[in-house]
């Protein structure tokens, strides 16, 4: 499950869930050095993990939306569709 927009749920909202945890952790440390390299960590992987969760949001719609283009019988829109989804990028990783 993905998630959508304001949802709590799928890869959307754990890596919602991942970026408030790191935060607090980091604030309940207590430790210079460990909210140091959890902070750090945080801003080098919060961007990626969007990232991630929009390119998949995206893919699936993609799909989605050939899946329904097939199914109403235009093939053409379909490949079209279906060839976006498929050039999610690179991200990174």
């Amino acid at each position: 499950m993905i998630g959508g927009e304001g949802g709590g749920d799928g890869l959307v909202g754990t890596t919602a869930s991942v970026t408030q945890d790191l935060q607090y952790a980091s604030s309940c440390s207590n430790s210079g050095p460990v909210s140091y390299a959890l902070g750090g960590f945080l801003e080098a992987f919060a961007p990626k993990m969007h990232g991630m969760a929009a390119k998949s949001g995206g893919a699936v719609i993609g799909c989605g939306e050939a899946t329904r283009a097939y199914l109403d019988g235009d093939t053409e829109m379909a490949a079209e569709a279906q060839s976006s989804a498929r050039h999610v990028g690179d991200l990174g990783l």
